[in-house]
């Protein structure tokens, strides 16, 4: 039996339709029956763990396609993304959608999201900007139980989510319900433009060196790989696997990330072994 996760209403302007951002590509969805396509609906967006059933009496279908999240954050908008964010599972998963307008109020909409199969490929999804001949390894599957939105405990958010603020802390927290150890990198240190919450990476730092080789704070041990040593400033370059949680002021919130998380960026670096790897200065870290 299917079961609804969460859920987010609101309104937006709709011009001959309205369009899901966050994902491969962006489906369209417009009410087929109404001559004037410029309006303005209240709009009810739904994340379900499977395929939902009908919604009931009072629900006309406009349509349903299939579409695959990059971060499994997506939102609506004519154009471009002027809706709010909303978590609806994993990345790179390949969801349904089903689109159903008010039967007697054409002013009500109702946008149902569920994943369907786990869709990631290296060569595809990350491959890097200096990419030589891929080879062929393994690929890890997963099914989207194992992955932290999906999860019984991520219905609420803990208490340390609060300072992300409203829909982001909500966000925040599904994508870390476990309540793992969070770290903030200043957005001068890393370039994450492109990179979204729900995402995974490799981050690179510096960090002060000490006497067990344990990270000072505890975290960035997923993947982990000391790259330099600065013997004179008892620092090293250290990088791991982080999963983005979202933004608070200028610093990007992430966490170590999980077994699973980490199989996809350790496989991508598998697969393109080959390429020229990307070394940050002695002043930058480089996420990718």
């Amino acid at each position: 039996m299917a079961h609804l996760l969460r859920h987010l209403e609101e309104e937006l302007y709709v011009q001959d339709g309205l369009c899901v951002h966050g994902g491969i590509e962006c489906p369209q969805f417009r009410d087929e029956e109404l001559e004037d396509g410029y309006y303005t609906v209240a709009i009810r967006l739904e994340a379900w763990d499977a395929e939902p059933p009908h919604p009931g009496p009072g629900w006309r279908p406009t349509g349903q396609r299939e579409f695959t999240a990059e971060t499994g954050v997506i939102r609506l908008g004519v154009t471009d993304d002027t809706g709010q964010d909303f978590l609806i599972g994993p990345p790179l998963f390949a969801y349904g959608v089903t689109a159903h307008v008010g039967d007697q109020d054409a002013g009500r909409w109702l946008l149902r999201f569920w994943p369907v199969r786990d869709v990631f490929d290296p060569i595809v999804h990350l491959k890097p900007r200096d990419a030589a001949e891929p080879r062929r390894v393994p690929v890890p599957v997963t099914t989207a139980g194992q992955w932290a939105p999906m999860r019984r405990e991520a219905l609420r958010p803990p208490e340390w989510a609060w300072f992300l603020g409203g829909d982001a802390g909500s966000i925040a927290g599904a994508l870390n319900p476990g309540n793992a150890s969070t770290f903030r990198i200043p957005d001068d240190e890393v370039d994450l433009r492109g990179k979204g919450a729900g995402g995974t990476y490799r981050m690179w730092r510096w960090e002060w060196e000490t006497a067990d080789g344990r990270p000072h704070d505890g975290n960035l041990l997923a993947g982990r790989i000391v790259h330099l040593r600065d013997p004179h400033g008892s620092r090293l370059l250290a990088s791991g696997v982080v999963t983005m949680l979202g933004m608070e002021g200028r610093h990007y919130v992430v966490r170590d990330a999980e077994p699973h998380e980490a199989a996809r960026v350790l496989c991508s670096e598998e697969t393109w072994s080959g390429a020229e790897p990307t070394r940050p200065g002695a002043e930058e870290a480089w996420l990718g």
